[in-house]
């Protein structure tokens, strides 16, 4: 009996743990993604591919409509930068092979497994260009399969780990228009 009310207070606490961190990554996702718009809006950047914002760089905002996400992203990733919010994991638009990853809470990526073939993703960079991707594959990879992840002929994937970490959700997909990835710059002079 007292190992059950053990183990069932330790669950409750781990329990709340988590509710509490995810609680905390959405609010900080939300003011992050708020001061990053701003910035964007002012172009105060130029052609600029950086936004900074309480010490973190941001590459610009991702959203994925039906899902009703709309995030920044960081630059770069690293363990307590993903508690915040997406990041670069490897990649970039113009080679094609960007990879975004983000923690498997719901106002992150807990919700990438419910996309569909065709559904769109955009990705707006912090000079204001806009990249619309449309889903192509959603499946699940093991853990240890990071590098596979890179190693993809897919213009973006997004990936998150499954609830206990032993697998991760993948979403691989397409630029709509692969002019986009080298927009045309006009010369003002």
């Amino acid at each position: 009996m007292f190992f059950g009310v053990l183990l069932l207070t330790g669950g409750l606490l781990l329990f709340g743990y988590n509710y509490r961190m995810e609680y905390i990554a959405g609010k900080v996702s939300d003011e992050a993604l708020k001061l990053v718009k701003e910035q964007m809006n002012q172009k105060q950047y130029g052609n600029t591919h950086k936004l900074e914002w309480n010490g973190e760089t941001y590459f610009g905002i991702l959203t994925i409509p039906k899902l009703g996400l709309e995030l920044p992203v960081q630059s770069k990733w690293s363990y307590p930068q993903l508690k915040k919010s997406p990041c670069i994991y490897t990649g970039s638009i113009q080679d094609g092979g960007l990879v975004i990853l983000a923690h498997n809470y719901r106002r992150h990526f807990g919700k990438i497994s419910n996309l569909s073939i065709g559904d769109v993703v955009n990705l707006t960079d912090a000079t204001g260009q806009e990249y619309v991707y449309l889903v192509e594959e959603v499946f699940t990879m093991e853990a240890t399969e990071v590098e596979e992840m890179a190693n993809n002929k897919y213009d973006l994937t997004l990936f998150t780990c499954t609830y206990g970490g032993k697998a991760r959700v993948t979403v691989r997909c397409v630029l709509q228009n692969k002019a986009d990835r080298y927009p045309i710059i006009e010369d003002k002079n």
